[in-house]
C-alpha cells in the first residue's frame, strides 16, 4: 500500500490522567451512533414526571477538580464539574450525538477548509454580558496555542480564526479535517470572556464565569465545590436545583455507604461487585452507560520480544478475554475485540479478533524467535484493583507458553512515569474518547510520528496503518471512513500491537429522587436537567 501524504499539522496527545473518564464527521450534525438504550434512558427521564425546582443536588465523585482552568485539564482532575460552568459550541448528547449548543448551527465549505459557526442568540455570561465572536476566537486560540495543554492537539488543524459580524465566527482549516465539529466540541475548547473579563487569568480562574448552568460559589481544592444557578442561564428555567454539592470521596466503599445513607444523592465508579447488591437495595438506582473505553495490555515494541510479531499474537491467542471479563466484572463489562469499542462510531463487529485458542498460542509462540518462552515483567498502577486481577489472570495465561511474567505494581506517578518512558515490558491502561470521532483513538493509539504518544507508547509503527488513518481524517463520506476504519481495525488485530481486554461501562447509583441524569459515552454529564422529587 502507498503512504498517504502526511497532513499539514500533527495530532498531539498527553494521556488525561485522573480525569471523570483518556480518543473523536461528516458534514452533517450526526456523528456518532447513538445507543438505542441510552437514549431511552434520557426520554424516561424527561418523562418521569413535570420538572420541579429546588433542593441541593449531593455529588459523591471519585475525581475532585485540582484547578478549574479547562485548558489545563491534565492537571484539573474532575474535568467534568469544570463544562458546569463554563460551555463549548457544540457537545456530546447522552445519546453519543453532536448537537448545537452555544452555536446554534454551522456549515461547511464545499472544500472542508471553511467552517462558519453561527452564534445562539441570546446567550449571555454568568455576570451578564453577552456572549460575542470575540469571546470564541479568544478562547480557543488560547487552547490552540496551549502548548502543555492535554487536548490542545485537537484544535491543531485550525490555520485561522475571525469573528464575522455580530454572531459569527470562521475558522479556517489548513487541510480538510472530517473530525473538525467533533474536535470543537471538547470540553478544553469552553468559551470564556475575552482577556478573561478584564482580570488576569489567575484572578479569572479563581472563581471563573462561563455560559453554563451553575456558577462558582466556593471551592476547596481536592477536596468539594459548590455550585449554584446562573441566573443568566440561556435555557430558560434551567437549572432546576437551588445548588449542587461535590464531594471529593475517593473510597468506593464510603461512596457506596453513601448513597445507600442517602447522604448522597450521586455516585460515580461503582465497584462492579457492589452493583447487584445497590440493585436491590431500597431507594436506589444503578445505571450503566456505555462508554467510549478500551482496557488495554500494551507491549513495548523497542524490546526484541514484543517487537517480533508472532509473540504478540501468541499472547493475544493466549488471553481468554470472555473469561477475565466474566471474573472481574460481575457482567458488567463486554469482553474485547477491536481497539475501537462498540459504543464508537465505525466499531466494526466483523473484525477478524485473535480469539482465545490455546492451541493456536503454542503454534504462533513457535514461529518466533521465543519458541521457549522467557521472562517478562507486567506494570500496572498499584492503586487500581481491576488491574490487578487483570494481571494476576494474565500471568497465569502466559505460563502454558512458559512466558513467565513478574507483576510490578508501584503507585500511579511511578506508573505514568515508567511506560511513558518507555522503562516497561507490558503495562495495562485505559484509552478513552474524548469527543465523538473515532480519529482521537486511532491517531492517539496508532499513529507512530504524529499521535503524540507512540502509539499509545507501544512503538507500533505500520506504514500502512498510519496511511489509513490519514485518509481517514480527510474523508468526510460517512460511508468511505467506515470503509477505512474497518480496514484499519481489521490489520491493527492482526497485528496485535495492545490486547483490548474489555469495554467498561460508566457505572453510576443514583437516589430514586434524582430525575433527568444521564451519562454521555464520553464521561460526560449534564445537570441542569436534573430535579430532585
Amino acid at each position: 500500500m502507498t503512504t498517504e501524504p502526511e497532513p499539514r499539522f500533527t495530532r498531539r496527545r498527553l494521556l488525561r490522567n485522573g480525569a471523570a473518564g483518556s480518543v473523536l464527521l461528516a458534514a452533517g450534525p450526526l456523528l456518532a451512533t447513538a445507543p438505542a438504550r441510552a437514549a431511552a434512558r434520557l426520554a424516561s427521564a424527561h418523562a418521569a414526571g413535570v420538572p420541579k425546582k429546588g433542593g441541593t443536588l449531593t455529588f459523591a465523585r471519585s475525581v475532585a477538580p485540582t484547578q478549574l482552568d479547562p485548558a489545563n485539564s491534565i492537571i484539573a482532575g474532575d474535568v467534568y464539574t469544570l463544562d458546569k460552568i463554563m460551555e463549548p459550541l457544540y457537545l456530546t448528547s447522552p445519546a453519543g450525538q453532536l448537537i448545537p449548543w452555544l452555536a446554534e448551527s454551522h456549515t461547511t465549505s464545499a472544500d472542508g477548509l471553511t467552517w462558519t459557526f453561527n452564534l445562539r442568540p441570546g446567550v449571555k455570561f454568568s455576570d451578564g454580558t453577552p456572549l460575542t465572536p470575540a469571546d470564541v476566537v479568544f478562547s480557543i486560540k488560547r487552547e490552540a496555542a496551549n502548548t502543555n495543554g492535554p487536548l490542545s492537539f485537537l484544535d491543531a488543524a485550525i490555520k485561522t480564526i475571525k469573528a464575522s459580524g455580530p454572531n459569527k465566527v470562521v475558522f479556517g482549516l489548513s487541510a480538510p479535517w472530517a473530525p473538525f465539529l467533533s474536535d470543537i466540541s471538547v470540553f478544553a475548547n469552553a468559551i470564556i470572556p475575552a482577556n478573561f473579563g478584564g482580570k488576569s487569568e489567575k484572578a479569572f480562574f479563581a472563581k471563573p464565569i462561563g455560559t453554563g448552568p451553575f456558577v462558582l460559589d466556593s471551592f476547596t481544592p481536592s477536596s468539594n465545590l459548590t455550585l449554584k444557578p446562573n441566573p443568566h442561564y440561556w435555557q430558560v428555567g434551567k437549572p432546576y436545583v437551588d445548588a449542587v454539592q461535590i464531594n471529593y470521596v475517593s473510597a468506593d466503599n464510603q461512596r457506596v455507604l453513601q448513597i445507600q445513607s442517602g447522604e448522597a444523592e450521586i455516585i460515580d465508579q461503582v465497584p462492579p461487585a457492589n452493583v447487584s447488591a445497590l440493585k436491590r437495595a431500597s431507594g436506589v438506582k444503578v445505571e450503566l452507560y456505555p462508554a467510549w473505553e478500551v482496557d488495554l495490555l500494551v507491549f513495548n515494541e523497542k524490546l526484541p520480544q514484543f517487537a517480533d510479531r508472532h509473540v504478540r499474537r501468541a499472547i493475544t491467542y493466549a488471553i481468554n478475554r470472555p473469561a477475565l471479563v466474566s471474573a472481574t466484572s460481575f457482567g458488567t463489562a463486554k469482553p474485547g475485540g477491536s481497539f475501537v469499542p462498540p459504543s464508537l462510531e465505525y466499531y466494526d463487529p466483523n473484525t477478524p479478533v485473535l480469539a482465545y485458542s490455546l492451541a493456536n498460542a503454542k503454534a504462533e509462540l513457535a514461529k518466533s524467535k521465543y519458541p521457549h518462552g522467557f521472562h517478562t515483567k507486567l506494570l500496572i498502577s498499584g492503586g487500581v484493583q481491576k488491574w490487578s486481577e487483570f494481571a494476576a489472570i494474565i500471568q497465569q495465561s502466559l505460563a502454558p507458553l512458559n512466558i513467565k511474567v513478574t507483576i510490578d505494581s508501584p503507585d500511579n506517578a511511578a506508573f505514568h512515569t515508567q511506560f511513558e518512558s518507555f522503562n516497561y515490558d507490558m503495562f495495562i491502561d485505559y484509552a478513552i474518547n474524548d469527543i465523538s470521532d473515532v480519529d482521537e483513538m486511532a491517531s492517539f493509539e496508532l499513529n507512530y510520528k504524529d499521535g503524540g504518544s507512540s502509539s499509545y507508547w507501544s512503538s507500533y509503527n505500520n506504514p500502512a496503518v498510519t496511511a489509513l488513518v490519514n485518509k481517514a481524517e480527510a474523508e468526510f463520506d460517512t460511508t468511505k471512513r467506515a470503509a477505512l476504519y474497518a480496514q484499519i481495525q481489521a490489520l491493527v488485530a492482526e497485528d496485535a500491537p495492545f490486547v483490548p481486554l474489555d469495554y467498561p461501562p460508566y457505572i453510576y447509583a443514583t437516589s430514586t429522587k434524582v430525575n433527568g441524569f444521564a451519562v454521555n459515552p464520553g464521561g460526560a454529564y449534564r445537570l441542569e436537567n436534573v430535579w430532585l422529587s
